[in-house]
């Protein structure tokens, strides 16, 4: 008497699945960092005394642990550190500045370092590394 009727099966609709897709798109492309490095060319260690010529002479930044900078054994300012490396090397362009770092010390103390020494016209700049300055 009564027939059944027939089901059809219906297509699952993929509109929601592009959905999820193009969100996990965004969401990745939002959350992912993208790192630009920059480099420091820095010459280590510095140069041994035989390797000097016998009339030149080595200016010496100290830079110690507790953050202070000192030439040649003087404390000075970082603000003041080209000025004061200018007037430890005078005239002689031929200098080698050398940076001692003490255990401890910060890297921008060492950029602000081999800034000074490339500003004041140094002919080389060369780092050691150290664990305690003798002062």
């Amino acid at each position: 008497m009564f027939e059944e009727p027939v089901r059809r099966r219906g297509m699952a609709s993929l509109t929601p699945l592009i959905d999820v897709v193009f969100l996990l798109l965004i969401f990745f492309m939002l959350t992912t960092s993208f790192l630009q490095t920059q480099s420091l060319s820095v010459v280590t260690p510095a140069p041994s005394a035989d390797d000097l010529p016998k009339d030149a002479r080595v200016v010496e930044i100290w830079l110690l642990g507790n953050g202070t900078l000192a030439i040649d054994g003087k404390p000075v300012e970082r603000a003041t550190l080209t000025e004061a490396l200018n007037a430890a090397i005078g005239e002689r362009k031929d200098l080698t500045v050398t940076i001692l770092a003490e255990k401890g010390s910060r890297t921008q103390a060492l950029v602000a370092a081999v800034e000074a020494a490339r500003q004041s016209g140094a002919k080389s700049v060369g780092t050691a590394r150290v664990e305690k300055i003798a002062r």
